[in-house]
């Protein structure tokens, strides 16, 4: 009798969602394919490799939608692109001080994305009417503060910039 409540309780219950390490959450917004590519991935590299390959394809998903003239999905995405990268250097920072090559690796990959993707995030932010601009702006600053952190963990140790501001 008390296997059957207990079967009943896990049918009926609705599946836990992943917990993340370092107690990060994927964003909201993610569809399961995303979800899954992501969390499957055990080892740091490839970890962080696919929450990035996600992030493009938001970016660009959110310039495609520019080009549509369908500014809140675009802002959406440009804000799912932010927590994805946001995520990325949380994962990033929470990796062990032994595994250090490790945490360089994965902060260069993030550096390096945000880079190759800073064109791609000012021209959506032009094409986005005021009052989305307006909104999405303290997302992409945030994007730049990760890319100059990531900088200075890499080439100085935390202490070549002050990255507070």
């Amino acid at each position: 009798m008390i296997w059957r409540s207990l079967i009943l309780l896990l049918l009926i219950l609705p599946p836990a969602q992943p917990i993340q390490p370092g107690g990060q959450d994927l964003p909201e917004d993610l569809n399961e394919s995303e979800i899954r590519s992501i969390t499957k991935e055990r080892n740091p590299k490839s970890h962080v490799d696919a929450t990035l390959k996600v992030s493009r394809q938001r970016i660009d998903l959110a310039y495609q939608m520019i080009g549509a003239e369908n500014f809140q999905a675009a802002a959406q995405n440009l804000d799912t692109y932010s927590a994805l990268i946001r995520y990325a250097d949380d994962y990033t920072r929470q990796i062990p001080g032994n595994r250090i090559k490790d945490r360089n690796s994965c902060l260069k990959k993030i550096e390096q994305s945000i880079f190759k993707n800073t064109r791609t995030v000012d021209a959506i932010q032009r094409g986005l009417p005021f009052d989305y601009r307006e909104k999405t702006a303290s997302s992409v600053e945030e994007i730049k503060k990760i890319r100059l952190r990531a900088i200075n963990d890499l080439l100085g140790g935390g202490k070549a910039f002050d990255t507070d501001n």
